[in-house]
């Protein structure tokens, strides 16, 4: 500094003072680097671990001093020999960056017992002052925009909102120049912040002291587009607030295709007569159910979602189910469950066919189970009952077939003779059968002589009488004799009643004249035969 004619001014600060007033670490050096004076700062620092790191000075007796720069190394080794400059009067001012952030050294020349000397000064950015500056470079390199206004009123009485400050993502999302922006009030250029109530939010943010989150739209003068964006308000000192805000228009576009797809997908699932079910592969809780299984369980869908078998079904029943489940994501494939019982509210157990798809994610970890049930309870019933009409109906028949052939049995008594013993009353159905079974059963046996027996016969009318003579005409056609046995009085009585001619059918008594009469017969068929054979010319040799 000089004087008015320009001569040097000549002060002098007493040290003890100077050091005092400074903020900063101070240290007062003499020309041999050792440390004549300090202030509390400078004292604190040289016994923390940062000064032993940052700064070239050691203690010895009690006191420090400058260490020789060849035992020192980085910012330390450059601080040395930069004060050992300026106490050797080869520079007369130093400024060092010690290297970590916020943190320097200055070095000034001065006198020290009338000899060289050096004001040493060292800048530490403290924890506060290092906070700030990482917050400010947290807002500067953050992807979502903020705006800070200040509250103040306008000229029509209103309260204003003046812009302050905008960060560079700001910036980009509006695509307005912050420069621009900074220091207008909000509604300056537009009543539309007014408008739509975002001023009045704003300064209702302001006081009350509270944060609120607010869903704002804008639309583009240019373009007609809407915008949306999710604003976060909050206070802050001197009556100003801040406004994080981002663009979530395609967010809420997705959000809006997502919501149609799922609704349309679920109607699709509604709709399908199958019940139909998602679960957490974690913890196998339900997830979705759609509307059929809500109705055929009578349930709501509350009381599934979010639940896991074991809270909806018997202990056992949730066993069999969860280890099912268990298997299908163990075997990594389709299980089909052809049958399976499942208690139901109100309908009892429900019999159900049950396909459960396992789906995983891109690196094949298990994500969800989707299960699709069919109840078949009515359809196995009706099968069943379909089942047990077809066994009874074969049944009855096989019943019938062994009561036919009870009814209309046929002896071989002796070679070549039949006896069919007829019991009980005579229809026209067992006749029809009676008949049947006789041509079989002489075909059979090779029979020449049949025997029918009617002595079980209580009554004969006309149709039967009628079937008796057809049968031992259809029996004579194949060969073979056929004649009544055991007449009783009322039946021959009814014969003659009725006018039926049995004048050409061989009748006897009881069954055991039938069997001489057979007898006789079959003598004089082989007499027949033998004498048709001695008249029968020899061939010749």
């Amino acid at each position: 500094m000089a004087t008015p004619d320009g001569a040097p001014a000549s002060f002098s600060i007493h040290p003890d003072l100077l050091l005092s007033v400074l903020d900063d670490a101070t240290a007062l050096v003499d020309g041999r680097g050792r440390v004549r004076l300090t202030n509390p700062r400078m004292d604190r620092l040289f016994a923390s671990e940062e000064g032993t790191r940052l700064l070239p000075f050691f203690e010895r007796q009690g006191a420090f001093r400058l260490l020789p720069t060849s035992v020192l190394e980085g910012a330390a080794l450059a601080a040395a020999r930069g004060i050992e400059d300026v106490l050797a009067g080869a520079r007369e001012r130093l400024e060092l960056d010690l290297g970590a952030p916020g943190s320097s050294l200055l070095a000034i020349a001065c006198a020290v017992d009338g000899g060289r000397g050096a004001l040493v000064r060292v800048r530490l950015r403290t924890a506060e002052e290092e906070h700030r500056a990482r917050c400010a470079e947290v807002v500067e390199a953050m992807q979502l925009g903020l705006y800070v206004y200040r509250l103040e009123d306008s000229q029509g009485g209103e309260a204003g909102l003046r812009c302050v400050y905008g960060n560079p993502a700001a910036e980009q999302l509006t695509q307005r120049p912050t420069a621009k922006f900074v220091g207008k009030l909000l509604d300056e250029d537009s009543s539309v912040p007014r408008q739509r109530g975002l001023i009045d939010r704003y300064v209702e943010v302001v006081h009350e002291q509270k944060t609120v989150d607010i869903d704002y739209m804008t639309t583009d003068s240019k373009t007609g587009k809407d915008a949306a964006w999710a604003i976060k308000a909050f206070p802050l000192s001197g009556q100003c607030i801040g406004s994080i805000f981002e663009d979530v228009t395609k967010q809420q576009e997705t959000e809006q295709s997502l919501r149609s797809t799922s609704q349309f997908l679920d109607s699709i699932l509604d709709n399908i007569p199958m019940m139909i079910f998602i679960k957490d592969a974690k913890d196998l809780r339900y997830i979705h159910i759609n509307k059929y299984m809500e109705e055929q369980f009578t349930s709501p869908i509350g009381s599934w979602l979010g639940h896991t078998d074991y809270d909806i079904f018997p202990t056992e029943t949730a066993d069999e189910f969860v280890a099912a489940d268990r298997a299908v994501f163990g075997g990594r494939t389709i299980v089909d469950i052809p049958e399976e019982s499942v208690p139901s509210y109100g309908t009892g157990v429900r019999l159900c066919h049950t396909r459960k798809i396992p789906l995983y994610d891109e690196a094949g970890e298990p994500l969800f189970l989707i299960g699709m049930s069919e109840d078949i309870t009515d359809r196995k019933s009706a099968e069943d009952a379909k089942r047990r009409e077809f066994v009874l109906l074969e049944t009855q028949t096989k019943l019938m077939e062994l009561v036919r052939q009870l009814s209309t049995p046929l002896l071989p008594l002796a070679k070549g003779v039949l006896v069919a013993p007829l019991v009980g009353q005579m229809d026209e159905a067992r006749g029809q059968h009676f008949m049947e079974a006789l041509l079989a059963g002489i075909q059979h046996h090779q029979a020449e002589t049949v025997l029918i027996d009617i002595t079980g016969v209580p009554s004969i009318d006309a149709s039967v009488a009628e079937q008796l003579l057809r049968a031992t005409r259809a029996a004579g056609l194949l060969g073979t004799e056929t004649a009544l046995v055991g007449v009783s009085p009322d039946v021959a009585r009814t014969i003659v009643d009725l006018g039926v001619d049995f004048g050409a059918l061989v009748t006897y008594a009881d069954l055991r004249a039938g069997m001489r009469g057979a007898e006789e017969a079959r003598r004089r068929r082989i007499a027949a035969r033998a004498g048709k054979g001695q008249g029968r010319p020899s061939p010749r040799m």
